[in-house]
């Protein structure tokens, strides 16, 4: 035991070592001029700039990118982006299900309503301190309504500030950076003038010398069109490039907190906290930068940024008419094998099954086609998933026949290994990438990602274990700790992974997994044990994360400077709603009983209704431990992460049909008995 728990313990600090020996790439000097001049338009697209000679003419002149609008509300209406930038955090404006609105009025020199919506944001649980931006005493002239709502103090009160933009007061000394709101693009008529002056008033604000920054600061309606939306910066800074923040870590892609993040780097007065008060949320964003190599033609860059869109907007859409696909298929082959039972059925419901499990790589695999070059990328996007799936349940079907699902389970391990050490090239645009119009994660792995790099791992774990375990019940441990913790490291890692509540999930799992392997049962002590491990290895990770200067911190760091700042209830409330959601509808409740019945299967195996099943559950040795490594992380990743129970839903339509495919490719009946069932069978 003494040998074993000091092996756990240098796999754990190398894991730690491995985790935190990279961070966030500081962001490059930006060679700011003396002036930044923030230039907002609700609704800008790169149709806009594509249909506008004007803002055409400004691409070869700018760094230049699209950014991200999400905010906190349901809807991005241009109240909750000036908040926002306001903030420096995702803020909550509008009221869900009414219109957009027009800005508050101001009046006696104050914001109209200001409380209202200081107290929207303690109703949502947002945390977003509105008037932080005003209130940091760095003199920042504002224009117009919206540069009313960003600029005004905690108290809704504002100075500097005049209801029309002035080009001679943004040129006087005594007017540092300033905020200017361009209006609202019109939905329809007048859009192409209203584009007209938007160009006008970039050419009149550098006039005055300075750093131009036009944005795209919402929606300019509730029910608009959501895409991420128009990002320049006026003059470039060593030739035209993309813009980024290490927010995104995407080229050619920020968020609206970047703006706030930007505008108060190093520019705050030195007796002046740039979070506004010493009791402030972080900033949510990052000063912008700039990478990449120059780009020359305007008219290549504006359809790569439509390009760009489409990547980012299709995989959500499509993911529904492919799972609906795809689940079609089974349930026809299934019935198929229900009434006919004959080999060809059978293998027809088996290959529908592995190609379910297909789908898990093909979502990754995808982007490697460039699918949303191609015409029609949504019907493109289709068809390539489905084409993906079916081939490689087919080479695993045909090449390993009744271990075809193990093949599809190391490869997505391996798949996904190689991903997080490139920097994650492959979820941008796949369909497990929440993306920048839902505002999720922009690097790293995302909840669904994780849920499929956790199925493989433990089950690549099991199998090596099982290759071992007869020779050596330490060494079969030992190759649980290795697979299992280099999915943990890359998943872990910042700059790879990032992603925190995976490893709380994952790395109890493989500890009981080592644990069952090396020993053959666990006591209630070893599972406490094996628990108290798992949490002082997380937060070891997390705490020396914090250690690290403040924007070079990933998630873990951030975590942990919010819970000793006292702040992190409202994220808590926040992880818990998202999680709760999930049971507005049957659905959830129906992933849930899934999920939960499934879990069971793992622990009373022998209550399973399956003779195949029951007979594989006692067949080997490291059926069982891998089973239960899963159960361990679904549960845990479902009490502990804002995903709820759809991680583990996740895992278990990876897993299930795979292990559904095995059991009906294994056993092959001496008769054929017309009154057997299909659950009997499989």
């Amino acid at each position: 035991m003494m040998r074993f728990t000091g092996l756990v313990r240098a796999v754990l600090l190398t894991a730690a070592v491995l985790l935190l020996s990279s961070g966030t790439a500081a962001a490059q000097p930006t060679g700011l001029f003396a002036k930044v001049v923030v230039i907002g338009v609700p609704g800008l697209t790169w149709n806009d700039v594509k249909a506008s000679p004007e803002l055409t003419a400004l691409v070869n002149q700018s760094h230049v990118g699209s950014i991200t609008v999400k905010t906190a509300g349901p809807h991005t209406c241009p109240i909750d982006g000036w908040l926002t930038i306001s903030a420096g955090t995702r803020a909550w404006g509008s009221v869900p299900d009414q219109s957009c609105g027009d800005l508050p009025a101001v009046t006696n020199g104050k914001v109209a309503d200001w409380q209202t919506y200081v107290d929207r944001q303690a109703e949502h649980h947002t945390g977003a301190p509105i008037g932080r931006l005003g209130q940091t005493g760095y003199s920042i002239c504002g224009f117009g309504p919206g540069a009313a709502v960003a600029l005004a103090r905690t108290d809704g009160s504002l100075r500097h500030w005049q209801p029309e933009f002035d080009p001679a007061q943004l040129a006087k000394p005594d007017c540092g950076d300033a905020i200017i709101d361009a209006g609202a693009l019109p939905p329809r008529e007048g859009r192409a003038e209203a584009r007209e002056k938007v160009a006008q008033l970039v050419t009149q604000a550098r006039a005055a010398g300075g750093w131009v920054l036009l944005v795209g600061v919402s929606q300019e309606l509730a029910n608009a069109h959501q895409e991420p939306l128009v990002a320049m910066q006026l003059p470039p800074d060593n030739g035209p490039r993309w813009l980024t923040s290490d927010s995104t870590r995407r080229p050619g892609l920020i968020q609206l907190t970047d703006v706030t993040a930007t505008v108060l780097k190093g520019r705050t007065p030195a007796n002046v906290d740039p979070a506004g008060s010493a009791d402030a949320a972080p900033l949510d964003g990052n000063e912008i930068h700039f990478t990449g190599d120059r780009h020359t033609d305007a008219a290549a860059v504006i359809e790569d940024r439509l390009d760009a869109n489409q990547r980012f907007e299709q995989p959500r859409p499509m993911l529904f008419a492919v799972s609906l696909t795809i689940v079609a298929a089974e349930v026809l082959a299934l019935l198929w094998f229900w009434f006919r039972r004959s080999p060809a059925s059978r293998r027809t419901a088996v290959f529908t099954l592995l190609m379910q499990g297909g789908f898990y790589l093909a979502v990754f695999l995808s982007t490697l086609t460039v699918w949303w070059r191609w015409p029609s990328p949504g019907f493109s996007l289709y068809c390539v998933i489905i084409g993906i799936s079916a081939l490689t349940a087919l080479v695993a079907q045909v090449v390993l026949k009744k271990y075809a699902y193990l093949g599809l389970a190391i490869a997505a391990y391996l798949i996904l290994l190689v991903d997080g050490v490139l920097g994650t090239p492959l979820q941008v645009g796949s369909m497990f990438a929440d993306g920048p119009v839902i505002g999720g994660r922009f690097y790293g792995f995302g909840n669904s990602t994780f849920a499929t790099l956790a199925v493989g791992a433990l089950v690549t774990a099991g199998f090596a274990a099982q290759r071992l375990i007869s020779k050596s019940r330490v060494q079969a441990a030992i190759a649980v700790l290795v697979v299992g913790g280099a999915a943990i490291v890359v998943d872990g890692r910042p700059g790879w992974g990032t992603d925190f509540g995976g490893i709380i999930a994952l790395t109890p799992a493989v500890l009981l997994m080592a644990w069952l392997t090396w020993r053959g049962s666990i006591s209630l002590r070893a599972l406490i044990g094996v628990g108290v491990a798992g949490v002082l290895a997380v937060s070891a990770v997390a705490f020396l994360d914090y250690l690290r200067p403040p924007d070079q911190r990933s998630h873990f760091g951030a975590f942990v400077a919010r819970l000793l700042d006292g702040d992190v209830s409202d994220v808590l409330i926040r992880k818990l709603q998202m999680a709760v959601q999930f049971f507005s509808g049957p659905a959830g409740w129906a992933m849930l009983i899934a999920v939960v019945l499934c879990m069971l299967g793992t622990l009373l195996p022998h209550r399973v209704p399956s003779e195949s099943y029951r007979t594989f559950y006692d067949s080997l040795p490291m059926v069982r431990p891998t089973l239960l490594a899963l159960s361990t992380c679904g549960l845990v990743g479902m009490l502990l992460n804002d995903a709820g129970v759809a991680l583990p839903a996740i895992m278990t339509g990876f897993a299930v049909p795979l292990l559904v495919a095995h059991l009906m490719a294994s056993h092959q009946p001496a008769t054929v008995s017309p009154e057997s069932h299909l659950v009997q069978e499989s």
